[in-house]
């Protein structure tokens, strides 16, 4: 089963160690109770395992198995082999997957029981030796376990079923509260049971069901803050890159404005370039048209009404109408523009300027013969003839546009697409004003760059970048001069000027060796050649360290250590690489809650509020505290004032009330843990006191034996108070 580990090899002996000596009985004891407990968790996670493949897993492999028998005996005479080999394929693959389960939960039965006989064993061995010990433990562990185990595997169960089913009633929030409650109950009423049935039962459940609600309430916190980090964090990043966004996009635009602004200032005159771009982003923030696309139309129309600026905002409308109203693209536009402004330049028009604006839905054709009286095929002769002259066609397309289309911009704007367009246009210019402030402060710094590397500091650098560039080359050469003169020592016998004495010395012995390598292979023997490929690629490794161990080279490597010991040195000295960490701390920061030591507290008001209601002398009241403590966390004052009027135990404390109970101690003084306590309780030596009995010492009756033991006593404590003994 997925997620199921059983161990095969988790039965237990215990009888071989019930031979050892009464010395050793009390840690043989021990080692049974442990073992004891082992195997009952081992017993209760196998039952708990027997129980999910029983009725949840092997009843889902069963139901898969119908299903794909099913699907297999619906298949009708119309399947495919195909396809009846497929469902045969998922039949056979979920039988084998009943099977699988099957043996699981045969494999987790036997090992179920196993486990519990040797249970059996190991409280049997453990009831054995406390009876050696003379000792009597009541109704023995085995029922103590038994009734352990019971109520723990119960609690585990209620608390599975629990959880799925207020999980599905109210979420897995409350689901996982009221798992850990019942949970923590089962264990914890397993724990009281064994400690005193009964009682011990219900006290254990109580306190158990308590942690585990602690518990599930730790995780729904848990949850909640990774959620509220994730949130918060997606929030953060979304706004970073919204805004590295925006200001890209900001600075496109408002650099295509920039040379937009250039280039209307020679198209319409300078004064009239500006004016009509600003008409030109009221325009595209009032209509579906966006603003680049209507100074490409604008660009179209300049050649012929060049002009006259306001004639060209009269025309880009009349044919956004136009276009709007029959569907064309904002490209299709462009070219109706520019055959509007052809006609009109040339004083021509001509069947292909007007075929631009016919083909794409606007019947100027139509609009010519309503004008002029005529026929659709009559305009088409007086086209041929060039009796029509192009500006007043121009004239005559515009009012027909005007007359037809108008308001179709209007209406298209109301639409989903035309909002959107406007939003768009809206978002562009706010985005603009971001890359407009950008571009503004960036072309000065862009300015100063300029002059500083066109001037001195550019010939510096430009002097620096040739020395590199030489430095580079010469050691590329330096390599390449290595390996040349290695090859050409092995190969042709050549003298070297770059090796020293122990090198060339090697080169000679590769060169006798090459030498008899080729007289071998000459004389046909291929392995000879290997040999002398291999001589190759040995004279290539020699030159490659040669070089890397020469003094050009290491002072290369001393070079890059001392720049980076330089930047190491700098970055320590500066702050700037803690930023990054910085903010990394700053986002894995979960919800702010309040603490119960905050000043916002319920409990810091308390206190703040009681500081003048009976505090021993001495003690700072808030006000005085924070005057007196500056630079603290005023969270701290509720540990200060806690300890500040905590009880003074100079002559000694009982035993600790509570835990973390404030106390003011005392040089000289001494503080036991628990378990120390405990053994003096038990009367244990807490340290191995030694007394020695000086002098005559006469004990005549019991009476004298018993005053004795009590002056002893007396003496002990007050040493141990006094810190004399442990």
């Amino acid at each position: 089963m997925p997620g199921t580990r059983t161990d095969a090899s988790i039965a237990l002996s215990v009888k071989d160690n019930l031979s050892q000596s009464i010395v050793g009985m009390k840690n043989s004891l021990n080692s049974f109770k442990n073992d004891a407990e082992g195997l009952q968790q081992q017993l209760d996670t196998l039952t708990a395992t027997k129980f999910q493949l029983k009725n949840f897993d092997l009843k889902a492999a069963k139901a898969q198995v119908d299903q794909m028998r099913q699907a297999l005996e619906s298949l009708g005479d119309s399947a495919t082999d195909a396809e009846r080999a497929a469902a045969r394929a998922d039949f056979d693959e979920a039988l084998q997957n009943y099977s699988h389960v099957e043996q699981q939960l045969n494999l987790v039965s036997k090992q179920a029981r196993q486990t519990e006989k040797d249970l059996l064993n190991a409280t049997d061995a453990i009831s054995k030796t406390e009876n050696r010990a003379g000792r009597s433990g009541g109704a023995g562990i085995l029922s103590s376990l038994g009734q352990a185990g019971a109520l723990s595997q119960v609690g585990e169960v209620v608390s599975q079923w629990a959880q799925v089913l207020v999980s599905s009633a109210y979420g897995s929030e409350a689901a996982s509260l009221f798992s850990g409650a019942l949970s923590g109950a089962g264990s914890g009423a397993a724990i009281g049971s064994m400690v005193a049935p009964g009682i011990g039962t219900i006290l254990g459940a109580l306190a158990g069901g308590a942690l585990g609600a602690v518990q599930g309430a730790s995780q729904t916190y848990q949850a909640q803050d990774e959620a509220f980090k994730a949130y918060y964090q997606q929030l953060y990043e979304s706004g970073t890159a919204q805004a590295e966004e925006s200001l890209t996009s900001g600075s496109a635009t408002a650099a295509q404005r920039e040379l937009d602004a250039i280039a209307f200032a020679q198209l319409l005159g300078k004064d009239s370039g500006s004016s009509y771009l600003r008409d030109l982003r009221t325009l595209a923030a009032d209509t579906p048209l966006e603003y680049a696309d209507l100074t490409q139309m604008s660009r179209a129309l300049a050649t012929g009404f060049g002009d006259s600026p306001e004639r060209m905002l009269e025309l880009l409308e009349a044919i956004g109408n136009a276009g709007s109203a029959v569907g064309v693209t904002a490209s299709d536009m462009s070219m109706m523009a520019q055959a509007m402004s052809r006609m009109n330049s040339s004083g021509k028009a001509t069947l292909e300027y007007l075929n631009i604006l016919q083909e794409r839905g606007v019947d100027v054709i139509g609009m010519l013969a309503e004008e002029y009286g005529k026929t659709q095929g009559e305009i088409y002769d007086m086209i041929s003839a060039g009796d029509i002259n192009g500006q007043e066609a121009v004239d005559v397309i515009q009012r027909g546009m005007e007359a037809r289309y108008g308001g179709a911009m209007e209406t298209m704007a109301q639409t989903f697409s035309g909002l959107t367009s406007t939003l768009e246009d809206t978002m562009a210019e706010l985005d603009n004003a971001r890359g407009e402030g950008y571009n503004t402060e960036r072309s000065q710094g862009l300015q100063a760059e300029i002059d500083a590397y066109g001037g001195a500091l550019g010939q510096a650098v430009e002097s620096i970048n040739t020395i590199a560039g030489q430095n580079q080359a010469y050691l590329e050469n330096l390599q390449e001069q290595y390996t040349r003169e290695a090859l050409s020592a092995v190969l042709l016998g050549e003298d070297t000027t770059l090796f020293d004495s122990r090198q060339q010395a090697e080169l000679e012995k590769m060169r006798e060796s090459f030498l008899q390598a080729s007289a071998e292979y000459d004389a046909g023997s291929q392995e000879a050649g290997l040999q002398m490929d291999s001589l190759r690629r040995q004279a290539e490794s020699l030159a490659t360290a040669a070089y890397e161990s020469s003094e050009q080279y290491q002072l290369v490597q001393d070079t890059e250590l001392t720049l980076i010991d330089a930047i190491r040195q700098n970055t320590a000295a500066l702050q700037g690489w803690k930023n990054e960490y910085t903010r990394a701390q700053a986002l894995s920061l979960g919800q702010p809650t309040q603490s119960a030591w905050s000043p916002e507290s319920d409990l810091m008001d308390a206190l703040i509020e009681s500081r003048d209601e009976g505090d021993p002398e001495g003690v700072l009241s808030y006000p005085e505290w924070v005057a007196a403590n500056p630079l603290a966390d005023p969270s701290a004052y509720a540990l200060y004032r806690a300890s500040a009027t905590a009880d003074s135990h100079a002559a000694g404390l009982g035993r600790v009330p509570y835990d973390n109970y404030a106390a003011l101690l005392h040089e000289g003084e001494r503080v036991l843990t628990a378990s120390q306590a405990r053994e003096l309780d038990r009367g244990g030596s807490g340290g191995g006191v030694t007394v020695n009995l000086s002098g005559s010492w006469t004990v005549r009756s019991e009476e004298d034996a018993e005053e004795l033991a009590e002056i002893l006593v007396r003496k002990i404590e007050l040493a141990q108070k006094a810190g004399v003994i442990g």
